[in-house]
Formats: structure tokens, C-alpha cells, sequence
């Protein structure tokens, strides 16, 4: 019987420790869980808060902006009629070849690497490291922005899907390219480009739609080319 007794006792000792270390996990659990939700919001923080901030206008911003000036410009009388300063011209590119990829409607050219407007903020951009259409087994490297400005020419790359063709105009020769692959990468600054080193390629990267983390690789293999 005092055996009974002891082996209950041990029994429910047994289970009372148990209770205690379940409660201590799950509040150590929780404790973690909290900690670590924490972290990732911090460190989505700190991601963007070191990141330099792409402001770009589309023109009706411009239009929207500039007619909010002038409505809430007060009166002030003319002492001297002063003659506005001129407009800026737009700067004349002299392209080397051009990017066209008529499902999505987009026909624009590309400039050398030692323009001064090859660069995102401008045109679609040659990125460095890119090898031209008419040297063996080469890579044309091409990027440009996504989303909603006047400089976003690869906003609407998102529609394409494999075999989707796109062209190249180089030195009087149309290139025509196939996709093969499509995959994301994270924003880091640089980006892994996965082809097939025995073929002519070209790669066009941007922004991974709705993703401020993401941008997105297209890997075309060329299919043909003839002259125009």
C-alpha cells in the first residue's frame, strides 16, 4: 500500500514537473518567436534605410506639381519683367543598337558603355561585362527600371513567358533571341546570371514587380539572325 502511495506520488510529481517545463518552453518560445519577428522587421529597416532612394517624376507629377506652385504662389507685384530662363534641351543619343520585344510594345535603343546617359535614370542601360551580338558565344547584358515613370522601360517585362522572342539591331543585323529561363535574385547589387556559355545569349534584367527585394533575370538564347 505505502508503495502505491509513493508510486502515485512520484507520479504526479513527475507530471507536475513536466507541466512547468512545458510552460517554460512555450514561454520561451514565445519569447524567441517575438524576438526573432522582431529582428527581421529590424533588419528589413536597416536594408532600406541604408538604401539610396529612387525618386523619379513621370510627367504628370511634374504637371500635378508645377500646378500646385502656381495655385498656391501669393501675388507679388513686378518691380522688373525678367525673361524666363530657357529649356533645358533633350539630350541627342546616338544609339548603337536597339531592344525590341513587340509583345510587350517596347522598341527602344541602347548606348555605349562610356555615354554619360547609359545609365537607368536615362535609357535602358549596357551593363559592363556585356559582349556584343557578333562576337562568339557572347552576352549582351541589358537593364533598365520597372514601375511607373518615364524612364521605366522594363516595366511591363513581368508579361513575358518562355519562348516569348525579342530583338536585337546591331551593325545592320537582327539578331533574334528566345527566352529560356526566368528567375529571381536578391537586390544586393550584383546579380548571377546562369546561361549556357556555349551559345549567344542576352539578359535583360529589372525590378522584380511589386518586390522592393527582388529583381528579376531573363535568359534569351539566340534563334536566328539576318540583316536589315
Amino acid at each position: 500500500m505505502l508503495k502505491r502511495i509513493r508510486f502515485k506520488n512520484s507520479v504526479v510529481l513527475l507530471i507536475g514537473i513536466s507541466i512547468i517545463f512545458i510552460g517554460i518552453g512555450m514561454g520561451f518560445y514565445e519569447y524567441f518567436l517575438e524576438r526573432k519577428e522582431k529582428a527581421f522587421s529590424d533588419m528589413n529597416i536597416m536594408l532600406f534605410e541604408h538604401e539610396i532612394p529612387e525618386i523619379i517624376e513621370s510627367e504628370k507629377d511634374l504637371n500635378d506639381k508645377k500646378q500646385d506652385d502656381e495655385n498656391n504662389t501669393p501675388d507679388i507685384p513686378d518691380k522688373t519683367e525678367e525673361k524666363p530662363p530657357e529649356k533645358p534641351q533633350s539630350p541627342t543619343y546616338n544609339y548603337i543598337g536597339i531592344l525590341e520585344i513587340p509583345k510587350i510594345n517596347l522598341k527602344r535603343g541602347f548606348l555605349d558603355l562610356n555615354s554619360r546617359y547609359n545609365n537607368v535614370d536615362y535609357n535602358i542601360t549596357l551593363i559592363a561585362g556585356s559582349t556584343f551580338p557578333n562576337e562568339e558565344n557572347n552576352n549582351l547584358i541589358l537593364a533598365a527600371h520597372s514601375g511607373n515613370c518615364t524612364v521605366c522601360f522594363f516595366d511591363q517585362l513581368y508579361k513575358l513567358q518562355l519562348n516569348d522572342m525579342a530583338y536585337v539591331y546591331y551593325k545592320n543585323i537582327k539578331y533574334a533571341y528566345k527566352i529560356v529561363n526566368v528567375y529571381e535574385v536578391p537586390k544586393v547589387g550584383k546579380v548571377a546570371i546562369h546561361r549556357d556559355y556555349n551559345k549567344n545569349t542576352l539578359t535583360l534584367i529589372t525590378c522584380t514587380r511589386n518586390s522592393n527585394t527582388k529583381q528579376t533575370v531573363y535568359i534569351l538564347e539566340l534563334t536566328n539572325k539576318e540583316n536589315y
